[in-house]
């Protein structure tokens, strides 16, 4: 694989307003809630383990008929250094490569992930691109329950490709509590908090395949995808939820959970033809994190699941993106 398509790159960059130009004043520095406590600290460095995934679970809709087939992607994982000088934040991680034990059994994933993400306190933006081609049949014994997976491996595709694009905005409600504590570890929770959350998202999803996506044994219980060879899917969603930071000294626990929905355009083509359709997805996001944020050691695991649904006529496919990160760093 190309090193364009290994590299994946993180930039996040928080400037000060407008640094070209000399107040006709001192300004007062800005306090902070007397909950949230600031680093003096100018630079950090962060080192990170990255394992990240997609599942791909097919279901039809039609009441006990046809089987459930979920598809995985062989990653073995990515790490990564961060540098933080001032208020700039420069990421870069490297894909690991694969065994050819592993490309055996599991086929090969090509894989890109681009993210910008600005965690401040009470706001969240982020942009994101994610591409997977190359997945496996995990649930294969339900189909070909004579495969001989000691000599071929799981059953393979190369065809199958998920992107994912988009954009999200987030708020929560209470000065006390601190995303960029939780996650970003930019500043220190000094006590327990929680708040209501709210996010609004505008995403571009798309899904290529073949003939193959279906296993031939179940064609008949998915009509609109056993001839399917791409789609396009435009969702806007909202979610609403809650966060809430434990914390213990500089020992800090967090779980948020969102929920939501919203609207859906699809356009997807089969073999002699294509359809536009609407329809409403759904979509939750769990996150969580164990950390240690201290004054120039700090350390975290942080645990994420979204799930979105695409539901398409009488099938209805679930995405389940998770995401294991161990990281660790100093401020100097």
């Amino acid at each position: 694989m190309k090193l364009k398509n290994n590299l994946i790159i993180f930039i996040i960059l928080f400037s000060a307003v407008a640094l070209a130009q000399k107040p006709k004043k001192e300004k007062k520095p800005k306090e902070l809630p007397e909950n949230i406590e600031s680093f003096p600290k100018n630079f950090l460095i962060r080192t990170r383990f990255v394992y990240p995934s997609v599942w791909v679970d097919v279901s039809s809709r039609l009441l006990s008929k046809g089987e459930k087939f979920r598809y995985k992607p062989n990653i073995p994982g990515v790490v990564g250094l961060s540098l933080k000088i001032k208020k700039v934040y420069i990421s870069a991680a490297l894909k690991l490569p694969s065994t050819p034990e592993s490309d055996k059994i599991y086929g090969k994933t090509k894989f890109r992930n681009i993210f910008v993400n600005i965690q401040g306190r009470r706001w969240l933006w982020s942009i994101f691109y994610r591409d997977y081609t190359g997945f496996y049949l995990d649930n294969y014994k339900s189909f070909y329950p004579n495969w001989n997976k000691d000599s071929l491996g799981y059953p393979k595709t190369d065809k199958l490709r998920i992107i994912e694009g988009g954009l999200n905005l987030g708020y929560n409600f209470n000065k006390n509590f601190s995303m960029n504590a939780a996650f970003a570890q930019g500043e220190r929770q000094k006590k327990s908090a929680g708040s209501f959350l709210i996010a609004i998202s505008e995403r571009y999803q798309r899904m290529e395949s073949d003939s193959t996506f279906v296993p031939a044994t179940q064609s008949t219980y998915y009509p609109n995808l056993d001839k399917f060879k791409y789609g396009n899917f435009f969702s806007s969603l909202l979610s609403m939820g809650y966060g809430y930071q434990f914390v213990y000294k500089k020992f800090h626990f967090t779980p948020v959970f969102m929920v939501g929905s919203g609207i859906q355009l699809q356009k997807y083509t089969q073999t002699n033809k294509s359809r536009l359709w609407f329809n409403v997805p759904v979509y939750t996001n769990f996150k969580t994190q164990l950390g240690y944020n201290g004054n120039h050691f700090f350390a975290n695991i942080i645990y994420q699941r979204e799930f979105n649904t695409v539901p398409i006529k009488e099938s209805r496919i679930k995405l389940y993106h998770n995401w294991l990160e161990f990281g660790m760093g100093l401020r100097f």
